[in-house]
């Protein structure tokens, strides 16, 4: 009977054992099912990290491309922008300079040269148009409208010196205008029938003409004296204008 409790006993051991060593294995399976699922988990993470940035790196070469493709275009409307300029297709080339400038932009290229030839077709622009003001002005009689145009004409440095001779020339012409009229209405006061009225409008020309020589610095024309003798003789031809006037000198 005692052998058979000591079998008993036995086998309770021996069960506990098994179980013991059962709860055992079953713990370092989990452990390892566990470490196994953390480390796909991982992997996972690991490859997707690899793919985004294959991605980036990707998206990059892209957009390298994509810059260098929008370079060389750039590029391409500033030499053309220059050929234009230089056979004075000047509207062409501001078109260009509108495509160019809206890339420069968007792109962030370095506008200078853009608006180099921006300025240098100004300044054509500018210059022919005082070339042809120089040519009218041979005209004395158009300093009126000569001074107007070129008082528009902006002082740019490159064209400042040329747009100043022909606005200072403008006054010697209207100098030399209003002592055409000072001796034509002189004249004209010999023979008509109110003297005094060409006479006083003789002496206003001239009076004009030396007041603009002296704010304008103007060389003194022999016709100043020549006006003044046809205003003396006017003066002692008429009784009425020496009568009424005094003359300026005698």
């Amino acid at each position: 009977m005692e052998r058979n409790k000591r079998d008993k006993r036995g086998t309770g051991k021996g069960k506990l054992k098994r179980f013991i060593l059962i709860v055992i294995c079953l713990a370092v399976i989990g452990g390892g099912v566990n470490f196994y699922l953390k480390y796909l988990e991982e992997k996972k993470r690991q490859i997707e990290l690899a793919e985004k940035k294959r991605q980036e790196e990707l998206e990059k070469e892209r957009q390298r491309k994509l810059l260098e493709e929008k370079r060389k275009e750039f590029e391409k409307l500033i030499a053309e922008m220059k050929r234009c300029y230089e056979r004075g297709d000047f509207d062409k080339a501001r078109e260009l300079a509108k495509k160019a400038l809206a890339l420069a932009k968007q792109y962030n290229f370095n506008t200078d040269e853009i608006y180099r030839i921006l300025h240098l077709i100004e300044v054509a622009e500018w210059q022919g148009k005082l070339k042809e003001l120089e040519a009218l002005n041979k005209d004395i009689y158009k300093y009126g409208y000569v001074r107007e145009e070129v008082l528009k004409v902006p002082p740019i440095a490159e064209i400042a010196s040329l747009r100043s001779d022909i606005l200072n020339k403008t006054y010697k012409n209207e100098y030399l205008v209003d002592l055409i009229l000072a001796k034509e209405n002189a004249a004209k006061g010999m023979k008509a029938e109110n003297p005094l009225y060409y006479y006083l409008i003789s002496r206003d020309y001239l009076d004009k003409a030396v007041a603009l020589r002296k704010k304008h610095i103007i060389a003194v024309s022999p016709e100043e004296d020549t006006v003044r003798e046809r205003q003396r003789e006017l003066y002692f031809y008429s009784e009425k204008v020496r009568e009424e006037t005094i003359p300026s000198s005698l």
